[in-house]
Formats: C-alpha cells, structure tokens, sequence
C-alpha cells in the first residue's frame, strides 16, 4: 500500500487507541480534523488498489460498493481464521486502515460528514461524523469484521447509518 510511513505509524496509534474504546461513554466530543481525512482519502485509495490487485473488484465509491467490501472482508476474515498465526495484528490493522477510511469516504462523499478525532473517555480515535451528528469509526468496524466475523458485517452497519 502507498502510505507513507509516518501516515501510517500516525493512525497505526489512534486504531491502536480506537479499539481500547469502551462500549459505554459518558463523555464524548468530535473535533474535525483535516490531516485525518488527507490520510484516509489515501488509504481509501490503497483499499481500492487492494481489491482490484487481490479481488478482481473495484470498489466506485457507491453506496452499493459497501456490499463488495463485505465480501471482501468475509474471505479475509475467512483467511483470517485459517492462519490467525500468520496473520500478524500489523496486518489486520493496515487492512482495516485501507477498508475502513473506504467506507468513512463512501459516506462522506455520498451523505456528507468530515473525518475528525472522536474522544470517548478520554481516549482518542478516527472517527466521521454525519450531518445529523451521528458520528462513527469504520476503521475499528472493519477490524472487528475481520477478526470476529459475519457479526461485524460492514454492510449492515453501512445500511444502519444510512437509516435504512
């Protein structure tokens, strides 16, 4: 993937921090942040390079293309499972930074919202937010589709913040 390699320690550490998030927050607070969304605009362009080089699918930035990443991230997390012993954590959160920033950008582009940091009890991570306030973090979902599986169907989830 073409990130360079301060790009990608930079949100190597806030996925690292987005996934220690708890699941119930009392305090909350977005602030936009404009490198963030430099940086996952490029690893929402890895994301399509991956899937057309390892895939043969090339994701169009359409609501409808959410559907082809799911698939992709069934048979990775398929892989996953197989050989969880060589596949390192490095690996998965590279993947989830490509697919995830994908995702956060298809929504953007289609619905509105800016990439910010999200902080929930104090701790920070990338995160959209939508024009009705709702913000959420696609870089932790498509982590979680792929070491956990169909239960963190990004589809779905995609479907959920569409209101649909």
């Amino acid at each position: 993937m073409k990130v360079s390699v301060l790009s990608a320690l930079f949100l190597s550490l806030l996925l690292f921090v987005g996934e220690a998030m708890p699941q119930s927050t009392t305090k909350q607070a977005f602030s936009v942040d404009p490198k963030i969304a430099v940086v996952t605009g490029a690893y929402a362009l890895d994301a399509i390079d991956h899937a057309k080089a390892s895939f043969g699918v090339a994701p169009d930035w359409s609501d409808g293309s959410i559907v082809n990443v799911e698939t992709i991230l069934a048979r990775l997390h398929a892989d996953y499972v197989k050989s969880k012993a060589q596949i390192s954590d490095d690996t998965v959160a590279t993947i989830a930074k490509a697919y995830g920033s994908y995702i956060g950008e298809v929504y953007r582009r289609n619905h509105g919202g800016e990439w910010g940091m999200m902080t929930l009890d104090g701790l920070d991570f990338p995160a959209v937010k939508a024009r009705s306030g709702t913000a959420f973090w696609p870089i932790g979902r498509v982590t979680n589709r792929i070491k956990n599986g169909s239960g963190d169907n990004v589809a779905f989830y995609y479907r959920g913040l569409l209101g649909k």
